[in-house]
């Protein structure tokens, strides 16, 4: 469960990342963020992406590359949805870290 929690909460991360930047947010919700969101969002796509290689890497000697791999898979998912439908990016985010904050909270109850 933790490798999909690490890819849910790598494109999540991505997710905010994407949002932090003018273009890309002008392009999902019609406007440019304000100074403060633009820098929450950035912060917690940093933090995400952490929390991300922290669920990866408990998976063994080979987290990091499946941390990689994981990292490529949501980047491309990412870029695809922004191309052909942006205004669905910020919602697929916000599932995406509900997903991992779910599949991790099952993963410590067993």
């Amino acid at each position: 469960m933790m490798p999909l929690a690490a890819l849910f909460a790598s494109y999540a991360a991505f997710s905010a990342l994407c949002l932090g930047m003018d273009g890309h947010h002008r392009e999902v919700f019609g406007r440019a963020p304000s100074p403060r969101r633009a820098q929450w969002l950035r912060g917690a796509g940093w933090l995400l992406l952490a929390a991300s290689f922290a669920l990866a890497v408990t998976g063994g000697p080979q987290g990091v590359v499946t941390w990689v791999g994981m990292l490529t898979a949501s980047a491309l998912a990412l870029v695809l949805l922004l191309s052909y439908h942006p205004r669905h990016v910020a919602p697929l985010g916000w599932l995406a870290c509900g997903a991992a904050l779910a599949l991790l909270g099952a993963a410590l109850w067993h």
